[in-house]
């Protein structure tokens, strides 16, 4: 029926029909173009800027988790410190050592200390801004049990060290052993403090 219709239309009313038709569907077809091209640069924009936030969020993320690794690495490292001041003298050394040495005994029932001599503090040969205190101590013991005490020792007490051993047996299964021990002595935080200012204030005269 339309077909038919446009067969009767004159020559140049069809060709206005047919001009409007061209004319519409190339207006439909610019303002489809634009809208896809507008939406799709658009959606080109967002997915760069997603990317973007994305790898920003990565790097936040790392960025918090390098920070929560510091502060457990200077947890540790604080915990360490702490952990070997308390195995330095402090006070007075002699009463110190006395005290930590029967502490350490008394889980060593089969150890028996039999004297604990006075000892002298000096001069780190190592490290000059320490002082260390030498005392020498005499147990009774069997070898297996003085291997363990040794072991113990120097585990509670990494600062210290055991400069010499005596052994000597006194029967078939116990000896006696004399020990010459050095304990690193605990810094006065307040004398550093104050060599620290008459340093920089020499520096600055």
């Amino acid at each position: 029926m339309k077909l038919n219709f446009l067969r009767q239309l004159p020559k140049d009313k069809l060709q206005k029909v047919v001009l409007v038709c061209i004319v519409t569907l190339c207006a439909v077809v610019g303002v489809m173009e634009g809208y896809v091209l507008k939406n799709w640069s658009a959606i080109g924009d967002a997915k760069n800027n997603i990317a973007k936030l994305n790898e920003q969020i990565q790097r936040a993320d790392h960025k918090a988790q390098q920070a929560v690794q510091d502060v457990t690495r200077l947890e540790q490292v604080k915990s360490f410190l702490e952990t070997q001041q308390a195995a330095m003298v402090a006070g007075d050394p002699f009463a110190w050592i006395v005290r930590e040495i029967s502490l350490l005994a008394e889980q060593h029932p089969k150890v028996h200390v039999l004297g604990m001599q006075p000892g002298s503090k000096g001069q780190h040969e190592l490290n000059p801004g320490y002082n260390v205190f030498t005392t020498r101590i005499e147990v009774e013991a069997g070898y297996d049990e003085l291997g363990v005490f040794l072991q113990d020792f120097e585990n509670k007490f990494p600062t210290a060290e055991v400069r010499s051993l005596g052994i000597v047996p006194s029967d078939r299964a116990q000896c006696r052993a004399s020990l010459e021990l050095a304990f690193l002595v605990r810094p006065n935080t307040d004398s550093h403090k104050s060599a620290g200012k008459s340093k920089a204030e020499k520096t600055t005269s």
